[in-house]
């Protein structure tokens, strides 16, 4: 896998640009994950899934990019 699109202020693996803003995604239990909007996006097509995997259940909160809080410990 190439790094040359890695955000190294990001937690995730799909980056598409190795600068621009980050947000915080809870992930449960008062652990969060730091990610750039690709990787956001590819979390929330993950859940989507797993949550239609488990019969419809809710099991994965959705929430919208919008609705997290952006990291202030990362320049942009």
């Amino acid at each position: 896998m190439s790094t040359a699109f890695h955000n190294p202020n990001c937690d995730g693996s799909h980056c598409r640009s190795n600068s621009g803003e980050v947000r915080v995604l809870p992930l449960g239990g008062g652990a969060n994950n730091i990610v750039c909007q690709a990787c956001f996006e590819h979390e929330m097509r993950y859940r989507r899934q797993r949550n239609r995997d488990l019969g419809g259940a809710m099991k994965f909160d959705i929430p919208g990019w919008m609705d997290l809080t952006v990291y202030g410990g990362a320049a942009t």
